[in-house]
């Protein structure tokens, strides 16, 4: 974290703390500190204030993508009309101040998400099979068939290149199943990024539209930055 005001620093630690999986390994009141903890300590993801005393956030956020190509970071600003140059250089979301507790602890959740989707091995998720019941037939499909998967209602349901099949599986339990390239765009969708034709923006949400189909997946708004910095970083 490189925040030139020690409260914010000691405040968003705090909210970290309370998170599983968060480890902070050091903060920073200065970008050239950052520099050498993002050296030394080689993190997943930085949080990074737009105004520090010796360089920019953004120019921090260069310097810091050499280090470490993969780092994912997340801007911190009291300036909204900062975040189109921060989403150049692909970060993950910018935090506004005052910081809002549940923002940190929900953009945290997703990069975790992401992560976690990069350190899958994709090679031995592509070789198994989805078991699927579909009324009295059990249906077998491959990872790679499928476009997206859909929670409606009570329903589960598993759209393929070759057919719509209702499973008594959750999302959940899909999502341990599937490999790197399966996202998360929604709380009702996994999409298989392999297959994304396009995306296509609306008034509160995004649409996806496949390759092989007919049909349309939801992508939120709040995690349209990081299928982009997915589909940049993997395709």
């Amino acid at each position: 974290m490189a925040d030139d005001e020690r409260g914010i620093l000691l405040l968003i630690r705090s909210i970290l703390s309370e998170l599983e999986g968060a480890l902070v390994v050091g903060i920073a009141e200065n970008a050239n500190d950052a520099i050498g903890l993002v050296k030394d300590q080689n993190p997943d993801l930085a949080f990074l204030d737009i105004g520090l005393p010796d360089m920019t956030g953004i120019e921090l956020a260069d310097k810091l993508r050499e280090i470490k190509p993969d780092l994912a970071i997340v801007f911190i600003t009291a300036h909204q009309e900062y975040s189109l140059d921060a989403f150049k250089l692909y970060a993950f979301d910018y935090i506004l101040k005052p910081i809002d507790e549940e923002r940190v602890k929900s953009t945290f959740r997703y990069i975790c998400q992401m992560l976690k989707m990069s350190k899958k091995n994709y090679l031995n998720s592509e070789a198994s099979i989805i078991s699927l019941n579909f009324g009295n037939e059990q249906v077998f499909v491959k990872p790679s068939e499928i476009l997206y998967i859909e929670k409606a209602g009570r329903h589960t349901f598993v759209c393929c290149v070759n057919g719509k099949f209702k499973t008594r599986k959750t999302l959940q339990e899909l999502e341990q199943r599937l490999g790197a390239t399966f996202f998360r765009s929604h709380k009702s969708y996994i999409i298989n990024t392999r297959e994304i034709e396009r995306i296509i923006t609306c008034t509160n949400y995004y649409q996806i539209k496949f390759k092989n189909g007919e049909d349309t997946a939801f992508l939120s708004r709040d995690r349209h930055n990081m299928l982009v910095e997915y589909l940049n970083n993997n395709i």
